[in-house]
């Protein structure tokens, strides 16, 4: 067991010492998709730290709060991102992981109240995407986040996301 304990011990110490580690703000717009064919469009604002393992991968945990309006109606989303990043260039990154969000706003309350229990406002997503930088500090990336539970049970409410937008890192 000590040596299981002190070898992790070595582990994490190297990574810790290997790794970069930045942290930064991002903005930009975001459309929402329904299966109906219903969508909404709105902002995304948000803060991460991008976690360095390697030279070509790093983790990148995210806090974002997206703002979406269908027709007229609010949709809200709180998410914890946890995005795997694989640096294939210099400038060039593919972004992949899971999305947690909490919806809230207007048509989540009402979906809420006309369905009670069987309305769920968790937002289960896979996203994948991509990140172009422009410098040390700025840089641009697109990512389309695939709903993978329903929010309806029984029904098949799901919300995709597509959003777009630039970052800045500190």
């Amino acid at each position: 067991m000590k040596k299981l304990f002190v070898t992790a011990l070595a582990v994490f110490t190297f990574v810790a010492v290997d790794a970069q580690t930045d942290f930064g703000l991002t903005a930009g717009y975001s459309s929402n998709s329904v299966k109906d064919g219903d969508s909404g469009s709105g902002f995304n604002i948000g803060a991460f730290v991008d976690l360095g393992i390697s030279d070509s991968f790093s983790v990148q945990p995210e806090l974002v709060y997206t703002n979406s309006s269908f027709d007229g109606d609010s949709y809200n989303l709180f998410s914890v991102n946890a995005m795997a990043k694989f640096n294939v260039s210099e400038d060039f990154s593919i972004l992949a992981g899971p999305q947690f969000g909490f919806a809230s706003g207007e048509i989540p309350d009402a979906l809420d109240t006309l369905f009670g229990d069987d309305f769920s406002s968790m937002n289960i997503q896979l996203a994948v995407g991509l990140a172009y930088s422009f410098s040390e500090n700025i840089f641009a990336q697109a990512r389309y986040g695939f709903m993978l539970n329903d929010h309806l049970d029984g029904g098949d409410v799901k919300v995709n996301t597509f959003s777009v937008g630039l970052g800045y890192k500190f």
